[in-house]
């Protein structure tokens, strides 16, 4: 399934969409800065997620826009459906490594699964809306929905 185009805002159309990474990189990477913070992603997929977590993730933040030089690329690991020490591991290595993870491959990194007695977010669906500074630079209604991508 390819990434739809972006709308008269410069945002994704509402929703989840599938991608591959060489889709995010034709669809996203449309210059040198955009093409290493796509490389350090996929270095981030490769050392830290893959082997370690079988749970999708999901890309968001100014990098799924027309933004041209966006800061780093925000990205959330799955763990809805993942058992309780799946879980557990998830929380500590966010906890332990996110700094790191921010530094060393320019990504904003935050794990989520929904339980009300841990009184945890939604984070997926809190992507799915424009921040209020951006909303206000684009002119748009503070929650405006906007799509982001679910990496295969």
């Amino acid at each position: 399934m390819s990434i739809p185009a972006l709308d008269d805002h410069g945002l994704l159309p509402a929703g989840i969409h599938d991608c591959s990474v060489e889709e995010m990189r034709a669809s996203f990477g449309w210059n040198e800065h955009r093409q290493e913070l796509i490389r350090r992603f996929t270095c981030f997929l490769s050392n830290e997620i893959c082997g370690v977590f079988d749970c999708p993730v999901y890309a968001d933040g100014s990098f799924v826009t027309d933004k041209k030089c966006p800061n780093d690329i925000d990205v959330v690991l799955e763990l809805q459906g993942a058992s309780d020490g799946e879980r557990w591991r998830g929380l500590v290595f966010m906890q332990e490594h996110q700094e790191r993870i921010r530094g060393q491959y320019r990504v904003d990194f935050w794990i989520n699964f929904r339980d009300a007695n841990l009184h945890t977010n939604d984070f997926v669906a809190f992507f799915q809306y424009v921040e209020p500074k951006a909303a206000k630079f684009k002119g748009l209604e503070s929650r405006h929905s906007k799509g982001i991508l679910r990496i295969r």
